[in-house]
């Protein structure tokens, strides 16, 4: 697999996220889409695919545009090419800034992590134990059936879209 350069957005990765963004399109006008993030909180910053906002919570997307079968195992995901790979842990990284940056500003919401394997040649094996994985096609689904314990009103998704505007810049990939 090809790895891309950020600046020249070129590659599977960006192809993957440039459908991933599509697709987040429809979710509908409830929720607030910010693509290709850099965010910062206090204590370290993380560049995240995506990030949703929604009356059910804060959505961020770790996107793989990986194709042919993709196993989870304990050391995370394996494809069938025996190459082996966490991205889990850039989820579990994603998530530490998220919660630190709401934490810091007195906001609740529940934090989700998702994993998407944004090309139709990937047949999932498993999943990822800590997050939710799935296929391009399930995403939405995944986002809009999620059951909050914390819904959110309009003016909570508003203030907490200006706080990760207020604390992110655009990824060179975006």
């Amino acid at each position: 697999m090809a790895k891309r350069s950020k600046k020249s957005g070129q590659g599977h990765g960006y192809v993957g996220e440039k459908h991933t963004a599509e697709k987040l399109q429809t979710l509908g006008s409830e929720y607030k889409v910010l693509n290709g993030r850099h965010v910062k909180a206090r204590t370290g910053a993380q560049e995240i695919d995506h990030l949703i906002v929604g009356p059910n919570g804060i959505f961020h997307i770790e996107t793989k545009n990986w194709e042919g079968r993709i196993r989870f195992t304990d050391k995370g995901a394996e494809r069938g090419d025996g190459h082996q790979e966490d991205p889990t842990a850039l989820l579990y990284r994603h998530e530490y800034v998220l919660k630190e940056l709401l934490r810091g500003n007195k906001l609740n919401a529940d934090v989700v992590g998702i994993l998407c394997f944004s090309n139709p040649h990937c047949e999932l094996n498993g999943s990822a134990p800590a997050f939710v994985t799935v296929k391009l096609d399930g995403l939405v689904q995944a986002i809009q059936s999620h059951k909050s314990k914390h819904a959110l009103s309009s003016e909570e998704v508003r203030t907490i879209v200006k706080l990760l505007q207020d604390h992110s810049t655009p990824s060179q990939s975006a």
